[in-house]
C-alpha cells in the first residue's frame, strides 16, 4: 500500500491525477444514474444499458490515459494505436456484458458475483491493454504480485458495487455505488501502475510510434469532455425524472387522499405509503404506519389468508373480507382488494380497504327489520315461525307442551276512526309493552297483523296455566290507555291452541288458535277460548265460501237488486241504488253483509266491484227513463283498484251519460291516505259522475272530509232515522246534518225511512231525497209501473201524511 501511495505521489502529476479522479467520478455517477433508470423500469433496455456501458468504458479509458499522462517515468513514452483502440472497445463491450448480466440476474447472489467478476475483468483488461500500448526508450516490466492484487481489487469493488445497486432510488445509494465503482477503477489503476517498472534501453532505429503524448492528450481530452457532458446530461436527466416522479407521487397522494377507501402500498411485506383515510381508520399517524409489517395491521387470525394471497397473481385475486387492528386495539371489518403496481421505480402491491362497519350495521338492521315489526319491534310472523318450530321439537323431546295464544284487540278500529292512525299506532306500542310485562323472557310475543298478536308459551303442561296467562294478558289490555290528551279503553280476545293435542306443526297450531279466536269474536269477545275440533269445521265452511265466491262471477251467480231513491217533496223516483246479492246454488240468496267481508279478505273485492259498476251502467242504459243509478265502492276497492279507470271504461263501453252515475263512498276511504283519496275523487269528478258521501255522521271527523272535498250530496245514516220520534237528541242531530248540507250547497239523502211518522219528520226538515222500505224494497226488477209510482206520490200527499202522523 505504501508503494502504491509513493507511486501516486512521486511518479504522477497530482493535478492530472485529480482530473482523472473527477472524470472517473462523473462517469461513474452518470453510469449509476442510467443503471437506476434500468432498475426503475424493471426490464432490460439496450438503449439504456448501451449508453451506460459507453460512459463507463470511456470513464475507465479516460482515467487510465489521463493518469498515464500524469505518469512521469524517466523515458520518452508513446502509445501503440491498435492497443489503445482495443483497450476502449474492451472496456465498453465488457461493461455492457456485465451490466446485461447484472440486470438479468440481480435477484441471485451468484448472478451478481458473476456480473462483478465480468465488470472487474473488463476494467482490468482495459488497463493492461493500455499499459501494453506503451512504447518507451526503457524496458517496461510488471510485478506479478501487484498485478494480481490489482485484479482482485477491481473484481471485489465491482461485485460490491453491483450488489449495492439493487435499489438506486435514493441519492445516497447512488453516491455509494458511484464510490465503489470509482474505487474499482482507481484501485486497479494505481495498484497496477505500482507494478510497472521502467528500465532504460536504447531504442531501435525505425521503430514506429504512432501515438505520441500530444495526440494522446487530445484524444483523452475529447473522450474526457464526452464523459463530462454525458455525466452532466445524466445528472440533468436524473433531476428531471426525480422531479417528475415527485410530482406524480404528489398527484397520486392527492388522489388517494380524496378517496374514501383506505389505500396503502407495501413492498416485501412492509408499508411504504398510506393515504389519509388509512390514518383515520388505523387511528395512528402515517409515520407510525409506514415501515410497519403489513401483517401487523391485521388481526392475527387473518395472517394465513393474507399470506395465501401473496402467493397468487393479482389478476386471480378477488376481494375478501378481513379484520384490521386499530391503534386502540379494536377490530374493524374490511374488504381487501389488491393489485401489483410500480411505485418508486420498483414493483409493489397496492391495497384498498373498504370499511365494512356501516355495511355490517346496515345488514344487521335489515336482518332485524326482516324479522321484527317496524312499529312495535316485536318479532313478526316469519321470526315467530322460526322460534315456534324449535320449541315444538324441544317439547317433543322432553315431553312438555307448547301453547299458542292468538290475540286480537277489541274496538281498535274505533280508536283509528275516532282519533286517527297516529293514535292507533301509539296504542299498539303501549299494548305490546303491557303484554311483555306479563310474559317470561323465554316466551315469544309477535305481531302478525294490524291489531293481531301471537304468544308462544314454551314448557307448559296444564291448560289452567295457559288460561291464567291469557286472562292476565286480556286484563292488562282492559286497563285504560292514555294517548296524548285522550283516555282510551279497549279490550282483547284470545284463542288458544295446545301442542300436541291441537296440532303437531307450527302451521296447524297457528291455524287452530286463529280459529278459536274467530269463535271468541262470534260469541262476544273479551275472553279466552281454547280450540275445539268443531271450530275447524266452521273455519272450513268459511274457506269453502271464499272458494265458491271466487267463481261466482263466471258462474253468473251475482245479481244486482235496485232500490229507489225518491224526491222528498213529490215522491217521484230520481235514482236507483244498485245493491249486490249472491244467488248461491245451494244456500240461496246470501246478503252482502255475509260475503263482502270475505271478498275483502280474499282480495276479490276489486273484481266484484268492477262487475257491479259495469253491470249497473249496462242496466241504466236500458231503462225507460233517464233515472240515475247509484253504486257503492268499498273502501278496500277504493284503495286497491283504479276506480276512475274502471268507471271511465264502463261509461264508454255502454254509452251511459256520466251525469246519470252516482258513486257512493264511506268516510273510511280517507283514513289511510286522505291525499290519495282526494286525488281519486277529483279524477272521478273530472269524468262528470256525481259523488255521494254515504253513512255520514258515523265515522271519524266527518266535517273534515267535507272540507277536503266537495261532494254532490251526503247520505244520512239509517241508524239516526230509526230513533226519530223516540229521542230528542237524534232529531237535533239529523236537523243539524240537514242544515249543514244545505248551508254547504249539498243535496241531502236520508236512508232507512220505514214509517209514515219518520217521513213526516223528515219532510219538515226539508231534506231533498229519501230511501227506505216505506217506499220499496230492493228487487231485481225496477218497481216503475204507473201503479207503483202513483202509490209513491200518494205517500207524499199532505193529507195522507197528516192522517198517519
Amino acid at each position: 500500500m505504501i508503494r502504491v501511495l509513493d507511486c501516486v505521489a512521486q511518479q504522477h502529476d497530482l493535478r492530472l491525477v485529480a482530473l482523472s479522479a473527477v472524470i472517473c467520478a462523473l462517469g461513474c455517477f452518470a453510469t449509476v444514474t442510467l443503471m437506476a433508470r434500468t432498475d426503475a423500469r424493471g426490464r432490460v433496455l439496450v438503449r439504456t444499458l448501451l449508453p451506460a456501458a459507453i460512459i463507463f468504458g470511456g470513464s475507465i479509458w479516460a482515467l487510465h490515459f489521463v493518469a498515464m499522462l500524469a505518469f512521469r517515468p524517466s523515458a520518452h513514452v508513446a502509445y501503440d494505436l491498435g492497443y489503445t483502440a482495443a483497450s476502449i472497445v474492451v472496456a465498453i463491450v465488457g461493461t455492457l456484458a456485465a451490466l446485461t448480466l447484472w440486470s438479468r440476474l440481480s435477484a441471485a447472489p451468484l448472478g451478481i458475483a458473476l456480473a462483478g467478476i465480468l465488470l472487474g475483468l473488463a476494467i482490468t483488461s482495459m488497463h493492461y491493454l493500455g499499459v501494453g500500448a506503451m512504447r518507451a526508450s526503457s524496458l517496461v516490466m510488471l510485478d506479478p504480485n501487484y498485478v494480481v492484487a490489482s485484479i482482485l481489487i477491481s473484481v471485489a469493488f465491482s461485485a460490491l458495487a453491483l450488489a449495492r445497486a439493487g435499489a438506486l432510488t435514493s441519492l445516497g445509494r447512488r453516491v455509494e455505488v458511484t464510490g465503489w465503482l470509482a474505487l474499482a477503477i482507481c484501485g486497479l489503476h494505481f495498484t497496477g501502475m505500482t507494478a510497472v517498472t521502467v528500465a532504460p534501453i536504447r531504442l531501435q532505429d525505425g521503430e514506429s510510434y504512432v501515438l505520441g503524448s500530444t495526440l494522446l492528450a487530445l484524444a483523452v481530452a475529447a473522450i474526457s469532455l464526452t464523459v463530462l457532458i454525458a455525466g452532466l446530461v445524466a445528472l440533468a436527466m436524473q433531476q428531471h425524472l426525480s422531479q417528475r416522479a415527485l410530482r406524480e407521487l404528489d398527484r397520486m397522494r392527492l388522489l388517494s387522499n380524496l378517496a374514501h377507501e383506505v389505500l396503502f402500498i407495501h413492498r416485501d411485506g412492509h408499508v411504504v405509503e398510506v393515504n389519509q383515510a388509512g390514518t383515520r381508520l388505523f387511528a395512528m399517524p402515517a409515520e407510525q404506519i409506514i415501515g410497519k409489517p403489513m401483517l401487523a395491521l391485521f388481526a392475527e387470525a387473518d395472517a394465513p389468508g393474507l399470506l395465501r394471497r401473496t402467493r397468487c397473481r393479482s389478476e386471480e385475486l378477488r376481494p375478501e373480507e378481513f379484520e384490521i387492528r386499530t391503534a386502540i386495539g379494536t377490530h374493524v371489518p374490511v374488504e381487501l382488494s389488491c393489485r401489483t403496481i410500480e411505485f418508486g421505480g420498483r414493483p409493489a402491491t397496492a391495497v384498498a380497504l373498504r370499511d365494512l362497519t356501516d355495511r355490517r350495521r346496515d345488514e344487521a338492521r335489515i336482518r332485524h327489520l326482516a324479522l321484527h315489526d317496524a312499529l312495535t319491534d316485536l318479532p313478526n310472523r316469519y321470526l315467530l315461525e322460526q322460534r315456534l318450530g324449535p320449541a315444538l321439537d324441544a317439547a317433543a323431546l322432553d315431553g312438555t307442551g307448547v301453547a299458542v295464544i292468538y290475540l286480537d284487540l277489541d274496538r281498535f278500529k274505533a280508536v283509528n276512526d275516532r282519533h286517527g292512525h297516529a293514535a292507533g299506532d301509539a296504542l299498539l306500542v303501549q299494548a305490546a309493552k303491557r303484554m311483555l310485562t306479563e310474559l317470561r323472557p323465554t316466551d315469544t310475543l309477535a305481531r302478525v297483523g294490524g291489531d293481531e298478536f301471537v304468544v308462544v308459551l314454551s314448557g307448559t303442561r296444564a291448560p289452567q296455566q295457559v288460561a291464567e296467562v291469557g286472562s292476565r294478558l286480556i286484563a292488562s289490555l282492559r286497563r285504560p290507555f292514555q294517548l296524548d290528551d285522550h283516555r282510551v279503553e279497549i279490550g282483547a280476545s284470545a284463542g288458544v291452541a295446545l301442542y300436541p293435542g291441537d296440532g303437531s306443526t307450527a302451521e296447524t297450531l297457528l291455524r287452530a288458535a286463529d280459529t278459536a279466536l274467530y269463535q271468541v269474536k262470534d260469541e262476544g269477545r273479551g275472553v279466552v277460548r281454547f280450540f275445539e275440533a268443531a271450530m275447524d269445521a266452521q273455519l272450513q265452511a268459511r274457506r269453502q265460501l271464499e272458494h265458491e265466491l271466487g267463481g261466482a262471477i263466471t258462474r253468473d251467480e251475482l245479481q244486482l237488486f235496485y232500490q229507489p231513491i225518491v224526491n222528498a217533496r213529490t215522491g217521484e223516483i230520481e235514482t236507483f241504488e244498485a245493491l249486490i246479492r249472491w244467488q248461491h246454488p245451494e244456500r240461496g240468496f246470501i246478503s252482502p253483509g255475509e260475503f263482502i267481508p270475505v271478498a275483502e279478505q280474499a282480495n276479490l273485492i276489486g273484481q266484484i266491484g268492477e262487475w257491479v259498476i259495469d253491470t249497473a251502467c249496462a242496466a241504466a242504459v236500458a231503462w225507460a227513463q233517464a233515472w240515475r243509478v247509484s253504486v257503492n265502492v268499498s273502501p278496500t276497492q277504493f284503495r286497491q283498484s283504479d276506480v276512475p279507470a274502471i268507471v271511465a271504461a264502463a261509461l264508454a263501453r255502454h254509452g251511459l251519460d256520466p251525469a246519470r252515475l252516482v258513486v257512493e263512498i264511506t268516510e273510511s276511504v280517507f283514513i289511510q291516505d286522505a291525499t290519495k283519496a282526494v286525488q281519486v275523487l277529483t279524477d272521478l269528478r273530472g269524468l262528470g259522475v256525481r259523488l255521494a258521501l254515504d253513512d255520514f255522521g258515523t265515522g271519524y271527523s266527518s266535517l273534515s272530509y267535507l272540507q277536503q272535498f266537495r261532494f254532490d250530496k251526503i247520505k244520512v245514516d239509517q241508524s239516526f232515522v230509526r230513533r226519530l220520534g223516540q229521542n230528542v237528541d237524534t232529531l237535533a242531530i239529523v236537523r243539524a246534518i240537514v242544515n249543514l248540507g244545505h248551508n254547504l250547497g249539498l243535496q241531502v239523502t236520508v236512508e232507512g225511512v220505514e214509517t209514515i211518522e219518520q217521513l213526516a219528520i223528515l219532510r219538515d226538515l226539508r231534506c231533498e231525497q229519501m230511501q227506505g222500505y216505506l217506499f220499496a224494497r230492493p228487487t231485481p226488477v225496477l218497481a216503475t209501473t204507473e201503479l207503483d209510482r202513483a202509490r209513491l206520490r200518494a205517500l207524499f200527499a199532505a193529507p195522507s201524511i197528516k192522517a198517519h202522523a
